[in-house]
């Protein structure tokens, strides 16, 4: 029995927001893999009522969640269906009420993210979300390859009704669906074909690069705190410009101590002060409170006694 599919994504508010390109280094993801799959030890995303209400994006979020603490955390932690009607609320559907299907107005995906990020789903907040530029292949794999996976906003057209039961979406011009918010985790880097697959309805879907040039709208990786510290997150991510670009977005502090990435291996005769100097004197130079602040003092004292 085919299981009954509803959408709920809205157009875009395309509000100030960080940008992926500003802090992501492309070239700097361990290898530049031809090709991930991140969703091979997940066997059971949820559909979250997605079935019967417009909570695709809410859905999306806690299949990520799903996803991010199977791989980082050892241990999936799943959502729960209220943890997902709640941040749907939250998200500007405050009257829902899945009893009577009141308030099912869908959501953008901006204002979801904000949501999230103020209060988290469950009992997790991230720390920050970024737009990635969906013509831009590279940036998108460096994307998924870093930080697991990506929200993404499509637009829909009948052709996918049926093609959905083939688990592959392809253009075929025909009419109007409607916006529709899932989840990417894996890519091939193929030409033609099944490329960057992604969660719907609680299945596995590829997507043809036909497909994301036509009817992807919007693409967002969201930063959660078992992100940081990865060898991912320290080799794509230029923390220093992450940092600046939230600060200079929101007025405040990251919120979360960003790690530092310690100097490479050091050659023979290298000054190994000032290899750790020239990576710590940019971090010092940033504003710091708490605990941070106190290391950032000592810090500073250490490169003032080294003369650095």
């Amino acid at each position: 029995m085919t299981t009954a599919r509803q959408l709920g994504r809205r157009h875009p508010k395309n509000a100030p927001a960080l940008r992926a390109g500003t802090f992501l280094r492309k070239g700097a993801v361990p290898t530049a893999p031809q090709a991930i799959d991140n969703f091979t030890e997940v066997s059971d995303w949820g559909l979250y009522g997605n079935d019967q209400f417009g909570d695709c994006g809410p859905t999306s979020v806690a299949n990520q969640r799903k996803l991010i603490t199977r791989y980082l955390g050892g241990t999936e932690e799943s959502p729960t269906q209220d943890d997902v009607f709640d941040l749907y609320r939250r998200s500007g559907n405050p009257e829902f009420d899945p009893k009577t299907g009141a308030g099912d107005d869908g959501v953008d995906m901006q204002t979801m993210l904000e949501a999230v990020h103020a209060d988290g789903i469950g009992s997790t907040r991230c720390l920050g979300f970024a737009k990635v530029d969906v013509t831009d292949l590279a940036e998108v794999r460096a994307s998924i390859a870093t930080f697991g996976s990506l929200l993404l906003g499509v637009d829909l057209e009948t052709a996918q009704e049926t093609q959905t039961d083939r688990r592959l979406w392809d253009y075929r011009q025909s009419s109007e669906w409607g916006g529709h918010a899932v989840l990417a985790g894996r890519y091939t880097s193929a030409r033609t074909g099944d490329d960057v697959g992604v969660v719907t309805w609680a299945e596995v879907v590829g997507t043809t690069d036909e497909f994301w040039e036509r009817q992807v709208e919007e693409a967002w990786l969201v930063i959660w705190p078992e992100h940081l510290g990865t060898v991912e997150f320290l080799t794509g991510v230029d923390v220093a410009a992450l940092a600046a670009e939230y600060e200079a977005l929101t007025g405040r502090q990251f919120p979360a101590p960003l790690p530092v990435p310690g100097p490479g291996p050091t050659p023979p005769g290298t000054d190994v002060d000032e290899v750790f100097a020239s990576v710590l004197r940019p971090w010092v130079a940033e504003r710091h409170v708490g605990e941070n602040h106190r290391v950032a003092t000592a810090a500073k004292a250490w490169l003032a006694g080294k003369g650095r």
